[in-house]
């Protein structure tokens, strides 16, 4: 099986603060030495080695012959015990008893100031040459008149309990070890879907998704992928459907220009140059429609390529409104159109003063534009709070319209899209337009049937939350 380099830096890590934690221990061990176990055991042999001393002797009155001759057993079995050499001297120095024949130079442990305990012990430390001792000494008051001083001295290549620390420091990397391989594998298994996924939608499927397991980092990861995959799908089916569209609408023009040149060529070759200026005149139409056509591409494209523009324009929607529908009034006279209109007053902030032009004279464009004979166009304006108390402008755009299929509700806003059954010009890219600053706006739009007739519903954030 092949170790993954994300298993291989987890498990670097947490070596690293295995290591540090290690060295960490060590030091508070040996900074703390006045109360490290190593002082506590030397007190607690020493002192037992005392008691043991004035147990076997009591209050008898030997001769130093006697006294070694007691106390040199027991100081022999202690000495293997304690893992140490011991030995005790009188008030002279002069040697009592002890473990071992030859006595410890201790010349370099006297060197350093001793470290006294509680219980009157004197403990030297030295470490040298990869060695460490230790060395205790207790003098006592007994016997009466001939005190003893107690001695032990104890060398080791490394500290008992260094040696079980690191011990158990092994056993928990060698645990880490294994444990953490199957925590990486959980880990890296759903990046590695991502990472295919991702290779595939690369290469144009579009269709990919992740599954999303949790609520970790890695799901999140794998909801914004998956939110990502969702808009990439939209935009190049957008795009893929706009250049379906455009070509369909060159198309056509292009089509009739062509004939209309091989009715100009046929005339001159029957030498009719003077019929020539009716399909001339076409033609001149034709461009300045494909002109047209091609300007209002220019701009939708350019509301998915551009910066959002600064917002910092504030608007009073009711006058704004009140502006557009005086400009629409020659065609409502003409069409004989009642407009009623119940204009609260709202006042949006943090927006784009020509854009949200825009968005709304394309709706009152479209209503007046589709509205029949004597119809009735109404336009409201309201302020109110959403779901989350924010202040909201809301304005309803209804005409007498003719109910449009469900189906087409949403597919209104797409570019290019006319409702079947219209024969009136125009290129399908004002709502697809409007929506687009809408949402700019943090606004939204949505088409619904209503009582009044077809409405179209704009919501716009009265400031930025």
């Amino acid at each position: 099986m092949k170790i993954s380099r994300l298993y291989l830096k987890i498990f670097l890590a947490f070596l690293l603060v295995l290591m540090v934690s290690e060295f960490t221990v060590i030091w508070i061990i040996h900074t703390g030495w006045a109360g490290s176990p190593r002082m506590k055991r030397t007190e607690g042999q020493l002192m037992a080695m005392k008691n043991l001393t004035e147990m076997e002797i009591e209050s008898k009155h030997l001769s130093p012959e006697q006294e070694k001759e007691a106390l040199t057993p027991m100081l022999k079995t202690l000495s293997k015990s304690f893992h140490a050499e011991v030995w005790i001297t009188g008030p002279y120095s002069e040697i009592v008893a002890s473990s071992s024949e030859i006595i410890p130079d201790l010349t370099l442990h006297l060197e350093d100031e001793p470290t006294k305990t509680a219980e009157g012990v004197y403990i030297y430390k030295e470490r040298r040459k990869g060695m460490k001792s230790v060395y205790g000494t207790y003098s006592s008051d007994i016997p009466e008149g001939y005190p003893f001083t107690y001695h032990l001295f104890h060398p080791w290549k490394q500290f008992e309990e260094e040696i079980w620390f690191l011990r158990g420091q092994a056993l928990i990397t060698i645990l880490a070890a294994l444990f953490l391989l199957p925590v990486a594998l959980r880990i890296i298994r759903p990046i590695k879907k991502l990472t295919i996924s991702a290779a595939k939608l690369g290469q144009g499927d579009l269709t990919q998704r992740v599954e999303v397991r949790g609520k970790d980092e890695v799901a999140e990861l794998a909801r914004t992928f998956n939110h990502m995959a969702e808009g990439l799908e939209k935009i190049i089916k957008s795009n893929r459907e706009l250049t379906a569209n455009v070509s369909h609408e060159m198309r056509s023009p292009l089509a009739r220009m062509g004939i209309s040149l091989e009715m100009i060529r046929e005339k001159i070759n029957n030498n009719k140059p003077e019929q020539c200026e009716t399909f001339i005149s076409g033609m001149q139409s034709e461009i300045v429609h494909m002109d047209t056509l091609i300007g209002k591409i220019i701009e939708f494209s350019k509301l998915d390529m551009q910066k959002v523009p600064p917002m910092n324009d504030s608007i009073h929607l009711d006058l704004l409104i009140t502006e557009l529908l005086y400009q629409y009034q020659p065609t409502a006279d003409h069409k004989k159109l009642k407009i009623v209109s119940d204009l609260g007053d709202v006042t949006i902030t943090d927006c784009d003063q020509n854009a949200i032009r825009v968005i709304l004279d394309n709706i009152l464009g479209n209503a007046f534009k589709y509205t029949e004979q004597n119809g009735v166009i109404e336009v409201e304006l309201r302020a109110k709070k959403n779901e989350l108390l924010m202040n909201k402008a809301v304005i309803q755009i209804s005409n007498t319209h003719s109910p449009v299929p469900e189906e087409e509700l949403e597919e209104i806003f797409n570019p290019f899209h006319r409702l079947k059954g219209h024969d009136t010009p125009g290129y399908g890219l004002g709502l697809a337009a409007a929506q687009k600053i809408a949402t700019m706006h943090q606004g939204s739009m949505q088409a619904t049937n209503t009582e009044k007739g077809f409405t179209i519903t704009v919501t716009l954030p009265i400031a930025k939350g």
